[in-house]
């Protein structure tokens, strides 16, 4: 089995924040109500810079760009950097510009994992829906960015869990690999390390959801039929069905992890 610490994922296309905004749409779904309208604008950036559509040492739109984008004042805008700053995620070089900081953005992942790790078991609900978010979107990104070698990478572990049907030590960490490999497939160091720090914590739940899904007929031609077609997806560069076949199948996972809690407590890790 290859060490997914060994794995060097390949830098992808080079996504500006402009088109992000403009995919997005954030700045028409603000809700007043609930949310101020520089958080919005926060949120973006931040999110852009944790999936990887921006990097360190990259410059930021001007203001009147962002408020354009965005649809909000340019007030809203010099809000959103000011917290950016105070975040320690974007420095602001007076007549430069704004430029995402290289050291605060290890924080990030730093800072999430160390959340994920401090989580107690009666958080494996919370944990599993955090995976469901990253994991459902590096497949939509893996549709977009998977190079050959990715698409090479997610197909061996596919085949292995074909072989695996007998011997649990191995379809298991052919299926942990298969999930690492899309993350991979991703393009994304930050989303690939907040995975592997989720699935490391839920490795015992992800073995016992095993052992109760294969205890029942038919169910491990229907898990490999599950992978399958989220390969498919990924490989046809249809990034709406492999997101929503991953979320299905994370979505499964959860019920049948309630159902082992209320019953199955042999299973229980």
């Amino acid at each position: 089995m290859v060490n997914i610490d060994d794995f060097d994922p390949m830098v992808g296309p080079e996504l500006t924040l402009l088109k992000s905004i403009n995919e997005n749409g954030l700045g028409l779904t603000v809700e007043p109500k609930t949310q101020k309208i520089y958080q919005v604008v926060f949120e973006s950036i931040r999110d852009s810079i944790i999936n990887g559509e921006l990097k360190a040492g990259q410059k930021l739109p001007p203001e009147r760009d962002l408020a354009k984008r965005f649809q909000v004042s340019r007030t809203s805008i010099r809000e959103a950097l000011m917290a950016l700053e105070i975040s320690g995620i974007i420095e602001i070089r007076s007549s430069e510009g704004s430029f995402i900081r290289q050291i605060e953005t290890k924080t990030l992942i730093n800072d999430l994992s160390a959340a994920i790790i401090k989580a107690e078991d009666n958080m494996v609900y919370e944990m599993l829906e955090v995976r469901r978010l990253i994991e459902s979107e590096c497949a939509a990104m893996a549709a977009v960015r998977a190079s050959s070698y990715n698409l090479a990478r997610i197909r061996q572990y596919l085949d292995e869990m074909t072989k695996s049907e007998h011997n649990e030590e191995s379809g298991l960490s052919a299926d942990l690999n298969f999930h690492y490999s899309i993350a991979q497939a991703a393009n994304s160091r930050i989303l690939f390390d907040l995975m592997k720090v989720l699935v490391n914590r839920m490795k015992g739940t992800i073995r016992a959801t095993r052992c109760y899904r294969f205890s029942q007929p038919n169910r491990f031609e229907e898990t490999l039929n599950e992978h399958k077609d989220i390969y498919i997806a990924i490989s046809a560069n249809n990034p709406d069905r492999a997101r929503s076949l991953m979320a299905k199948h994370l979505i499964d996972i959860r019920e049948e992890i309630a159902i082992i809690s209320l019953g199955k407590k042999n299973y229980n890790p």
